[in-house]
């Protein structure tokens, strides 16, 4: 696929969100969650639910419940007319690492070499990530994420290569580290087809800080690697909240999934995210969400120095707090 076709993909998606906001505005915000208060007369919201509603000779029991919109209590404190809220977490992520790269001289001297049979880097590691985000008018969500990965370790090579113009012979004793140090900044626009499901395209701006050492142990000579790289991406996902009833509705229960790809200047990178989570509340304005998922990054292709064929996957945990 040729990046005018992903932009074609997009134009598409963007054409459906725009014909979908007829249906958007009543499955938003409708939405009710059963709390349980024992001073209900702090909030304003409460006598007029019950009015409305007709419930005036309820019982001192059920006087202790109200109702009120989901996400509702967000909204009082941050922004009363639009929902609006942010969210700060981090991923333990249990990572594999997978392919070869090729890293020329200046002067053009490199071969492709197997991360894990040439090189004898580790390829499992946990890996820790970071991320906030921020959404606004219940549909757009401006995503930072900061990716530090780190795979090395020592071995013995098993063939004649050139890394850089580093010269290695059959059973050099070498120590071989990988950094792929990423910052995202991304996008999502979200449109409700449904009172459940929630479907849109997203876009990412990848600044990515890679560097490879291979050096001979102990002392011996060494290359030290590292190139930046700038890389877009656009992509859709989709989320299932199932309706929010009952007890159910304090777990606050979701599916999850997106993809992104783009081929740039030599240099294709896709991504794609399968997961299943809660995020139940632990106090009347902030929630903690956990999730549980699979990932997959890829980067394929040449820019610069660098040619690689690599690929990171493995499952995920997603530690957040919401407000």
């Amino acid at each position: 696929m040729r990046t005018p076709c992903a932009f074609f993909v997009v134009a598409i998606l963007l054409m459906v969100a725009i014909q979908a906001e007829a249906v958007d505005g009543k499955y938003r915000y409708p939405l009710k969650v059963r709390v349980s208060e024992q001073d209900s007369g702090r909030f304003s919201g409460v006598a007029s639910a019950r009015a409305h509603s007709g419930n005036i000779g309820a019982t001192a029991r059920d006087s202790a419940d109200w109702e009120v919109a989901a996400g509702q209590a967000r909204r009082e404190i941050l922004c009363p007319k639009r929902g609006f809220n942010f969210a700060i977490g981090m991923r333990p992520y249990f990572a594999t690492l997978t392919g070869a790269t090729k890293v020329s001289s200046r002067g053009g001297e490199g071969g492709f070499l197997s991360l894990i049979g040439h090189l004898r880097i580790p390829p499992e590691a946990t890996l820790w990530e970071f991320y906030g985000a921020v959404r606004a008018y219940d549909k757009v969500t401006v995503r930072l994420d900061y990716l530090p990965w780190h795979w090395g370790g020592p071995g013995h090579t098993p063939i004649e290569a050139n890394f850089g113009g580093l010269l290695l012979k059959t059973g050099d004793y070498i120590q071989s580290d990988i950094n792929i140090a990423s910052l995202v900044l991304g996008a999502d626009y979200d449109v409700s087809f449904s009172r459940d499901l929630i479907f849109g395209p997203n876009a990412d701006l990848h600044l990515i800080k890679y560097s490879q050492t291979v050096s001979r142990i102990p002392g011996g000579e060494g290359v030290d690697f590292s190139q930046t790289i700038l890389q877009p991406a656009i992509g859709a996902h989709l989320k299932y909240e199932p309706t929010n009833t009952g007890y159910f509705s304090w777990f606050k229960p979701f599916l999850e999934g997106r993809f992104s790809w783009m081929s740039f200047t030599g240099l294709g990178l896709s991504t794609w995210d399968l997961g299943a989570g809660v995020a139940p509340p632990v106090s009347r304005n902030v929630d903690a969400g956990m999730k549980l998922g699979y990932k997959q990054w890829r980067m394929e292709g040449s820019r610069g120095r660098l040619s690689a064929d690599l690929g990171v996957e493995g499952l995920y945990m997603d530690f957040n707090l919401q407000f």
